[in-house]
C-alpha cells in the first residue's frame, strides 16, 4: 500500500490532529481533576476535606501517566513528519517549551507522595503542586494555538535552509493566545468535573454536576469571545503555493488582513459545522448529566473537546505555522513536511504503536473499573494505605 505524497502529507495531518485530540480528552481529565485539588472546601475540618481529595485523586492516579504517551506520540511525529515546524517552533517557543516540561516535573511526587505524610501543610503544598503542574500546561497550551491564530516570526534563510524565530517571550501573550488559553483551563475543568460526575457518588456527584454545568457555561462563554476576536485579529489565507513547495519554501502567496479566518470559515460549511458541535456536545453533556447516564455525558464532554480541536485545525489548514514576519515563508502541510519514503514507513510504525497503545489504554481502564465504576469516602477510608 503505497500513497501519492500530498494523501500522505495529508493523513499525516489527520493522524497528528487525532493525537492531539486523544491527548485532550485523556489528559484533560486528570488536568481537570487537580485543578480542583486545593478549592475542595465542603467541610469545616481538613480531614473530611482531605479524604474527598484524596478521592478524587484517586480516581485519576492509576491512569494520568499513561495518558502522557499521545504527547510524546505527537512531538515525536511533529520531529519526524515536520522537522522544519519543529525546528521553528521549539527553539522559538523554548522558554514556553520549558515552562510545561518544569511544571510536568511537580505531578509524580504530587500523585506518589501527597499522602504519604499526615503533616497539613505537606498535604496543601501538593494540593497547590498538582494546581501548578496543570494550570501551567494547559494554559500555556493554549497560548501556542492562540499564538498560531497570529502567526509566528518566522523567516527562511535560503542558504541554510532553516526557519528562524525572530520573537521573543513575552510577545508571545497578546490578549487573544490569552482567551485561548483560558479556554482552554475552563474546558479542562468543565472536562473535568464530567469525569467526577461519572465516578463519584451521591453528594458528591451532586457537587461535581454543579461545577460541571458552571464550568460549561464559562467555557462556551470564553470560546464565543475568542470567535468574536478571531473576526478582528490578523489572517492568512493561501492563495497559491510554489511549484516544488520542499524545494522552493518562499514562493507561497498568502493574503494577509483581518477577518481572513472568519472568511475561511465561512467558505467552508465544514469548519463552521464543528464551531457548532463545541456548543451542541457541551449542552447536551449538561442535559444528561442527571439522567443516570453519567458515562454518556462525560463522553459528549470528550465529543466537545474534539470538535474544539478539530474547529482549531480546520480553521488553520493547510497552515501549520503561519509567519507573521514573511507570510510567504509561512510553514503549511505541503512545504513543511518529510519525504514520501519518511512519510510512508513512518505510516507503518505509527499504526502498530497506535494499536498497542490502544490496546493497553483500554485494558488498563477496563481493570481497573470493572469490579466498581465509582469511588466513594467509604473506599479511601477502609483502604487508607492502598489510596
Amino acid at each position: 500500500m503505497i500513497f501519492d505524497y500530498p494523501v500522505l502529507q495529508f493523513i499525516w495531518w489527520v493522524l497528528v490532529g487525532a493525537v492531539l485530540i486523544i491527548y485532550a480528552t485523556t489528559a484533560g481529565i486528570d488536568f481537570g481533576v487537580t485543578m480542583l485539588m486545593p478549592f475542595m472546601h465542603r467541610h469545616d475540618h481538613f480531614q473530611a476535606n482531605d479524604t474527598e481529595r484524596r478521592l478524587i485523586l484517586n480516581t485519576v492516579a492509576p491512569t494520568w501517566d499513561g495518558n502522557q504517551t499521545w504527547l510524546v506520540f505527537a512531538g515525536g511525529a511533529l520531529f519526524v513528519i515536520w522537522p522544519a515546524v519543529y525546528g521553528a517552533v521549539f527553539s522559538g517557543l523554548y522558554f514556553l517549551m520549558f515552562t510545561i516540561l518544569w511544571a510536568f516535573f511537580l505531578r509524580p511526587p504530587g500523585f506518589d507522595y501527597r499522602s504519604k505524610l499526615p503533616s497539613v501543610t505537606w498535604r496543601k503544598a501538593w494540593d497547590w503542586g498538582l494546581f501548578v503542574s496543570a494550570l501551567l500546561p494547559i494554559f500555556s497550551f493554549g497560548v501556542i494555538i492562540g499564538n498560531l491564530f497570529l502567526g509566528l516570526p518566522l523567516a527562511y534563510d535560503p542558504v541554510t535552509l532553516r526557519s528562524f524565530y525572530l520573537g521573543h517571550f513575552f510577545g508571545l501573550f497578546h490578549p487573544f493566545p490569552v482567551v485561548v488559553g483560558l479556554a482552554a483551563i475552563f474546558m479542562c475543568l468543565m472536562h473535568g468535573t464530567a469525569y467526577l460526575n461519572r465516578r463519584t457518588e451521591g453528594d458528591l456527584k451532586l457537587y461535581f454536576q454543579a461545577l460541571q454545568r458552571k464550568f460549561t457555561v464559562m467555557f462556551l462563554m470564553v470560546m464565543a469571545l475568542a470567535g468574536l476576536m478571531l473576526g478582528h485579529i490578523q489572517g492568512y489565507l493561501l492563495v497559491a503555493m510554489p511549484v516544488h513547495p520542499t524545494l522552493d519554501p518562499l514562493h507561497n502567496v498568502v493574503l494577509v488582513g483581518p477577518g481572513l479566518w472568519w472568511q475561511s470559515i465561512l467558505l467552508t460549511p465544514y469548519k463552521g459545522l464543528a464551531a457548532i458541535f463545541v456548543y451542541v456536545f457541551a449542552i447536551l453533556s449538561v442535559s444528561l448529566q442527571q439522567t443516570g447516564r453519567g458515562g454518556f455525558s462525560f463522553f459528549l464532554s470528550g465529543a466537545s473537546i474534539a470538535a474544539t480541536i478539530i474547529l482549531f485545525g480546520a480553521t488553520l489548514f493547510p497552515f501549520v505555522v503561519p509567519s507573521s514576519a514573511d507570510p510567504a515563508a509561512s510553514l503549511t502541510i505541503w512545504n513543511a513536511t518529510s519525504a514520501q519514503y519518511t512519510l510512508m514507513g513512518m505510516f507503518y510504525i505509527a499504526l502498530v504503536f497506535l494499536v498497542i497503545i490502544f490496546i493497553y489504554k483500554f485494558w488498563g481502564a477496563r481493570v481497573l473499573w470493572r469490579n466498581k465504576a465509582t469511588l466513594n469516602v467509604a473506599d479511601v477510608e477502609k483502604s487508607h494505605h492502598f489510596y
